[in-house]
């Protein structure tokens, strides 16, 4: 129990460190967009102010030039008086133009840009001890068993529609990174989003038609099924760090792939009617369950914290195989209609969602317990996860997070 315990909380260090990381680089890059914004600023007053100089500088320039030359017709011999008196008038005129003109640049006080920093950014950051509020969970907050039957306590629904999303957005998928940053594949919108804990956007990657499922297979690395529903069959491999994605490497599969799960170096890739094994590599290990009874048998798939277990959602019930893809048992119940999403957390709880009957429930053997409904914001619940005492919620354009106890 106590190993198990310093592991969770060596887990725990690892998780926040990656907070802190992931935090520091936000705030590195709000500093980076102020310093251009502030330069940008400064330069549009600096050219303003030279344009204006410059004018006062060539209106001088020209009367100057203008007076000069009178004087030297003045000056020429070979004007008659008439002319020449002319010429004085001209002169006299431009003189007085020019007295104006000095007399109005020199009343005028020195141009001049300032630049005063703003004093409470500053204040506020030597005002903070350390980043965030530091706790610790001792056994009057013991974490919870894996036979524990949760409740809701509260939870919040946020958007995750973003500038450019031309379509609904319909997330199939999504994980929590371990430095605690949101990946969800949008698959009318065929985009990858990253969002902050506090669901800020941070950026999203193009992917081709059809993103279906997103897996977490490291620190900063993802997994992410791509299927067009004909000739394109593709695992995505994605790396994400500072605050962009980038797409490292494309494992081609010969076979339909839309849930995708990862346990130990091993990606779970469901094909409609079966399940298939793959290393991070793409080498296919073997096809560990088929089920050719209908047309949507194997939709999605979880891996216990263990692997002993892969849980399995066809269109009417759950199904638990062994890790050598034997089947274990099959669940039906009256709240388990039409799962369409499972997922089990670090601890071994087991949630599925059932967008027709709008619940997630919790699944404890063979025993099923609704845990959150219309009342508590659910709509069409597809995509789930668990993270940190929080159950993630996928619907149409929002993502709701409901707290448990």
């Amino acid at each position: 129990m106590r190993q198990e315990n310093m592991k969770s909380v060596s887990k725990s260090g690892d998780i926040f460190l990656g907070q802190i990381r992931t935090l520091r680089q936000h705030v590195i890059e709000l500093f980076d967009r102020l310093e251009k914004k502030t330069i940008i600023e400064i330069d549009s007053r600096k050219t303003s102010l030279e344009t204006k100089i410059n004018a006062d500088v060539d209106k001088m320039a020209d009367v100057t030039e203008n007076l000069q030359k009178l004087l030297d017709e003045i000056k020429d011999e070979e004007k008659s008086d008439a002319e020449s008196y002319i010429g004085f008038n001209k002169c006299d005129a431009m003189i007085g133009t020019a007295q104006e003109l000095v007399e109005k640049v020199t009343s005028k006080d020195d141009y001049a840009i300032t630049f005063q920093p703003f004093k409470g950014i500053m204040d506020f950051l030597s005002s903070l001890d350390t980043l965030g509020d530091v706790t610790v969970v001792g056994d009057e907050k013991p974490l919870p068993r894996p036979d524990h039957v949760f409740r809701v306590d509260s939870s919040q629904q946020y958007s995750v529609r973003v500038a450019g999303d031309a379509s609904v957005c319909n997330i199939t998928g999504a994980c929590a990174l371990s430095s605690v940053e949101y990946l969800f594949v949008d698959n009318d919108n065929h985009k990858l989003k990253l969002f902050t804990p506090d669901f800020r956007f941070i950026t999203s990657l193009d992917v081709s038609r059809y993103p279906f499922d997103v897996s977490c297979t490291g620190e900063h690395e993802a997994a992410v099924t791509v299927d067009n529903n004909d000739d394109k069959h593709e695992i995505l491999l994605v790396r994400v760090q500072a605050g962009k994605m980038v797409k490292t490497r494309t494992i081609t599969l010969q076979h339909t792939c839309r849930g995708l799960a990862h346990h130990a170096g091993q990606l779970y890739v469901t094909a409609d009617t079966a399940l298939y094994v793959y290393d991070l590599k793409g080498v296919q290990g073997r096809q560990l369950y088929s089920d050719q009874t209908g047309k949507f048998t194997v939709l999605k798939c979880a891996v216990s914290p263990d692997g002993s277990r892969i849980y399995i959602i066809t269109h009417d019930q759950l199904t638990t195989l062994n890790k050598d893809g034997t089947k274990l048992s099959t669940l039906t119940h009256p709240e388990l209609r039409f799962p369409r999403n499972v997922h089990v957390s670090s601890l071994g709880h087991v949630f599925v969602s059932c967008p027709d009957l709008g619940t997630v429930v919790q699944v404890m053997g063979q025993e099923v317990s609704t845990l959150a409904g219309k009342k508590d914001g659910l709509a069409k619940p597809r995509v789930l996860f668990f993270s940190s005492s929080t159950l993630f919620v996928g619907q149409r354009d929002t993502m709701l997070t409901i707290k448990l106890k």
